[in-house]
């Protein structure tokens, strides 16, 4: 491929497999991020003088920010940004981490373009929020401009909020704030100087079109799954009962309240449970009524995720706000079951390898839960399913659609 990309993302999400896709195309420049790691070169070289605990801790979490297979010849890591937005999400400073995401994404977006002034190439792909003043820049010079975008537009999502808002109890889940005005127009231009947008997933596709994007500008591809981590447990249905899971943020946008009203319909089923891993921001009030057939436990390092899949017996997410749900790829990789919404952006098949229920529909939902609660050989075939379905999913597929979408559009 004769075309030269150069990929940027000053976080994570799957920016990895993307810039891959390219290197082993042979047409990748670089890739900028802000943090890669190495543990050969500075500041990760000095964790070889810390105490073996503190050292393997460290190195947990950092590989979340490397790619065995990525040519560390090709990436470039500048700002101090994102350390410093993680470590505010640590602490809980909410508001000094949305402004350092902000600040920080417009000098990554300079930088960036001071690199492809370096280091010229005839096309960047970036990812939405955090590509607006780097497109600015590049897109003077000519170059072409790829945005993925990988959650649905947020008019969209005010939408629904103001919805959710009018409906529900106010004191549940304060967390979700809508997008002020300020922000949506900078998602707005963003969008506008893209030359062409991929998405995961047709809702966000739909989400895009809703607010005014050109459906011929939009591209779906759908992304993967570690198929060789996220596996079956060897031992799968529970004895008795059910088990359900829930993996990730249990709040207001994944739909939390409307599990919750469905575990309240079917308090009749003996030993259906339901364990959520993962931040909550839902008041302790609306959990404890439900006593022990709820379990909320702490993050989980993700290098440990794979495991938390193997304990369950159905996923479940009604959720109402995506991109591509990656937490249902998991699910579906571990053998699991997935009920689900059409919000979700998942490769879920209604009645194959789970359920998808309309958004707010608690009746439907409670209805597929008993359904699996009561037919264990449905849940046997299910969960079979799944897992052919996410071995179609694999990382290779996605990167091997990203260079045949290249090289007929580019």
């Amino acid at each position: 491929m004769s075309v030269r990309v150069g990929v940027f993302h000053p976080g994570m999400q799957h920016a990895h497999e993307t810039a891959l896709a390219f290197q082993n195309a042979g047409c990748l420049s670089w890739f900028a991020t802000s943090i890669f790691f190495d543990p050969a070169r500075w500041p990760y070289s000095v964790l070889q003088f810390a105490p073996a605990a503190t050292r393997r801790r460290w190195e947990h979490e950092l590989r979340r920010r490397y790619h065995p297979e990525l040519h560390s010849s090709l990436v470039r890591t500048f700002g101090v940004w994102e350390w410093l937005e993680r470590l505010s999400m640590r602490a809980g400073f909410r508001t000094l981490e949305h402004y350092l995401n902000e600040w920080g994404n417009v000098r990554f977006g300079q930088q960036v373009a001071r690199l492809a002034a370096r280091t010229p190439v005839e096309l960047v792909w970036g990812y939405d929020t955090s590509s607006l003043s780097a497109f600015r820049r590049v897109k003077a010079r000519g170059t072409l401009c790829v945005l993925e975008q990988t959650v649905g537009h947020p008019r969209v999502w005010n939408r629904l909020l103001a919805e959710e808002r009018s409906v529900l109890d106010a004191d549940f889940d304060p967390y979700p704030l809508p997008y002020p005005e300020h922000d949506m127009r900078k998602v707005e231009s963003e969008i506008a100087l893209a030359d062409r947008i991929v998405c995961s997933s047709s809702f966000v596709r739909d989400t895009l079109v809703e607010a005014g994007t050109s459906c011929d500008k939009i591209s779906v591809i759908a992304a993967g799954v570690a198929t060789d981590r996220f596996m079956p447990a060897a031992r799968r249905q529970s004895p008795v009962g059910l088990k359900l899971l829930w993996v990730g943020h249990f709040g207001l946008r994944k739909g939390a309240w409307y599990l919750l009203e469905a575990m309240r319909r079917l308090t009749h089923l003996k030993h259906l449970t339901l364990t959520v891993f993962g931040k909550q921001t839902v008041p302790k009030r609306f959990l404890a009524p439900f006593g022990d057939r709820i379990q909320c436990l702490p993050h989980v390092p993700r290098n440990q995720v794979h495991r938390v899949y193997q304990q369950g017996d159905v996923f479940v997410l009604p959720t109402l706000f995506e991109g591509s749900a990656l937490s249902v790829f998991e699910a579906l990789a571990s053998g699991l079951p997935v009920v689900t919404t059409p919000n979700a952006g998942s490769v879920v098949r209604d009645g194959v390898d789970g359920f998808i229920v309309p958004i707010r529909d608690t009746g439907a939902l409670a209805d597929r839960i008993e359904r699996l609660y009561g037919d264990p050989a449905l849940r046997r075939k299910m969960a079979a399913d799944a897992r052919r379905r996410a071995l179609e999913f694999p990382w290779q597929r996605y990167r091997a659609e990203l260079v045949r979408w290249l090289e007929t559009w580019a």
